[in-house]
């Protein structure tokens, strides 16, 4: 397949390598982080399920800048400035409270995984997998991977 195949020009690159169907050492860690990581919300493969979006479809939509902020980062619980400023913490703990209930009411709040140590150092690994899945160059299931080169 070609670059332009997948909408790249021939300067741009792709952020996997695909050769016989058999993926580089960086997707194939990005497939083991989201089946460690993420596929209990977001489904085996990538495909979605009730409570969080297909993935495959969401990252054709995303630069790589922007897929490492929302894992990052997205669901941080944040507070105004009025309330982190204020002496009286008491608008603090209610803010910080009223954002846990939205939680327990059901609105899922994916975490922010910037702290994960697992996770965090493999967000180019994670997105090289779903960028993958989604132009169609990988199959669901459980990738190949070429010889490590020596």
């Amino acid at each position: 397949m070609t670059l332009t195949s997948f909408g790249l020009s021939a300067e741009e690159t792709l952020p996997y390598d695909i050769q016989d169907g058999l993926v580089d050492q960086s997707t194939y860690l990005g497939w083991r982080v989201f089946h460690s990581a993420c596929h209990g919300c977001h489904g085996v493969d990538a495909i979605g399920t009730s409570v969080a979006p297909n993935l495959v479809e969401q990252v054709k939509r995303l630069s790589l800048r922007d897929f490492s902020i929302k894992v990052l980062s997205r669901y941080r619980f944040t507070v105004s400035a009025q309330a982190a400023g204020s002496d009286d913490k008491t608008e603090l703990r209610e803010e910080f409270l009223q954002q846990v209930l939205r939680g327990e009411r059901g609105d899922l709040l994916m975490p922010a995984w910037e702290k994960d140590p697992n996770v965090k150092p493999r967000v180019l690994d994670i997105y090289a997998y779903l960028s993958a899945r989604a132009d169609g160059a990988l199959a669901p299931g459980r990738p190949k991977r070429q010889p490590e080169s020596k």
